[in-house]
């Protein structure tokens, strides 16, 4: 494996080319700054790994995560969760099923459901199937057990170049400067402080940070993350190996597959595509771009101490040490990959997440008719309108009302930092010109359907 410059960025990033076929932009979390990551990613909207981005032990360092593998391992290793949580907690899974269609023929089918903690241990002790805790809120859950009625109540602010950075998960991690603002975290928290006129995203929950722990085997199917926002994924603990296209590949993908709709599970079976993969270590962050395409292997991982059948170890669970790697015939104990996840968003992607919304209402559009309108509301157009947000929210967690409470939410920030620079100017300029794109889609499709 080499390395070699790329283009006039040369000091600033390198590709990783394995056998003369560049695989992946690579960075360095120790000497990474903003002006280097926007430069080499946010701008070309392409996708890296940043090596050493969180350090195993703790430094005493205020920037970066201020946090270290080792302490983000203790507090989400099994005997941690069931120590803050309890066997009763109810988390989102994956379950993984193999069948098969014939002698030869077999088929992989994946079931997501809640289910309680305890029951999640005691899958991966007996080792039935193959399952995956992803996709749980796990930060705003450890925020609120921390006692918290509002997200606003927990927040631990430093102030680092104007603008603050938040400790998440009830002290557990800060996002590291270089990433940059964080608009969707920024606007989601709003929410929780008595910001009656903003409509949140999705469901009563707006929250877009996650955690993931699964054994080796578990994996996430090819996709792009919601919204048209970037993602950033830390791995706490184990190995994953990632799957994304070239950046041709990528658009190729996309249209092919009608932005998501008939979109291959697995990357790997398709053709006429550049694979770019990458294995992703303990304390690597991997950035994906916005309406990126990526799919994720956990490889291998640590095995962790399991909590007794019906029996809780507070203690076991507040030691660090029972949270490292055990003897490998242990049967009270599971492998183990764990990481978590940002979807964030900032000036870079705002007007690609526009894009993405622009293009939910128009798909939308193409379904109905003026005869619908007609047919169930006659001329209350206020009622068709509802009507209009109602299906938007219920089929992609985000309507009319979302993204213009968003978008002027980010204006009102601006208003409150404005310093008379340029770049506010140039901002502002930019969700004015968001904004009106999303009026004029909203006025075409609730008032002109069918046209």
């Amino acid at each position: 494996m080499g390395f070699v410059v790329v283009g006039e960025r040369g000091k600033m990033c390198v590709e990783v080319k394995q056998g003369g076929v560049t695989c992946m932009l690579e960075l360095d979390g120790r000497t990474l700054t903003f002006e280097k990551f926007r430069e080499c990613c946010l701008e070309p909207n392409v996708p890296a790994v940043i090596r050493c981005a969180v350090p195993e032990c703790e430094t005493g360092s205020k920037e970066g995560f201020v946090s270290c593998l080792e302490r983000m391992t203790s507090r989400l290793a099994p005997m941690g969760l069931i120590d803050a949580y309890g066997e009763g907690h109810h988390v989102p899974t994956m379950e993984f099923m193999t069948g098969k269609t014939s002698d030869s023929d077999q088929f992989e089918c994946m079931e997501c459901r809640m289910r309680p903690l305890g029951e999640v241990m005691e899958c991966w002790r007996r080792k039935d199937g193959v399952l995956y805790l992803k996709d749980w809120h796990m930060q705003l859950e450890c925020e609120s057990q921390g006692g918290a009625t509002e997200r606003n109540s927990v927040e631990k602010k430093a102030v680092i170049d104007g603008y603050h950075c938040i400790v998440h998960g009830d002290g557990l991690y800060q996002v590291p400067e270089y990433l940059g603002h964080d608009w969707m975290d920024d606007f989601c928290r709003c929410l929780g402080g008595g910001e009656a006129n903003y409509c949140h995203f999705g469901d009563t929950e707006s929250d877009y940070r996650f955690a993931y722990i699964g054994p080796p085997s578990s994996w996430t199917p090819l996709h792009f993350d919601v919204f048209g926002t970037y993602s950033w994924s830390l791995n706490v603990c184990g190995e994953k190996l990632w799957f994304f296209p070239s950046p041709e590949g990528n658009q190729r993908l996309l249209e092919t597959s009608l932005y998501g709709l008939m979109l291959p599970v697995d990357i790997r079976t398709t053709t006429g595509a550049e694979l770019w993969a990458v294995l992703q270590r303990p304390g690597d962050l991997v950035f994906v771009p916005s309406g990126y395409l990526h799919q994720v292997h956990n490889v291998s991982g640590p095995r962790f101490l399991l909590p007794p059948k019906n029996t809780l170890r507070p203690d076991d669970a507040a030691n660090p040490k029972k949270a490292k790697v055990l003897d490998n015939d242990d049967t009270g104990s599971v492998s183990l990959v764990i990481s978590i996840n940002h979807n964030w968003c900032n000036e870079w992607c705002v007007e690609r997440m526009v894009d993405a919304f622009c293009r939910d209402a128009n798909r939308l559009q193409r379904l109905l008719t003026e005869e619908d309108r007609v047919l169930l509301f006659g001329e209350d157009c206020t009622a068709w309108h509802k009507h209009v947000e109602n299906l938007l929210i219920g089929g992609t967690n985000w309507n009319f009302a979302c993204i213009r409470s968003f978008l002027k939410h980010r204006l009102a920030c601006l208003s409150i930092q404005d310093d008379g620079k340029g770049a506010e100017v140039g901002l502002r300029r930019l969700l004015k010109k968001c904004l009106a794109e999303v009026d004029a889609v909203e006025l075409r499709i609730t008032h002109t359907c069918g046209s």
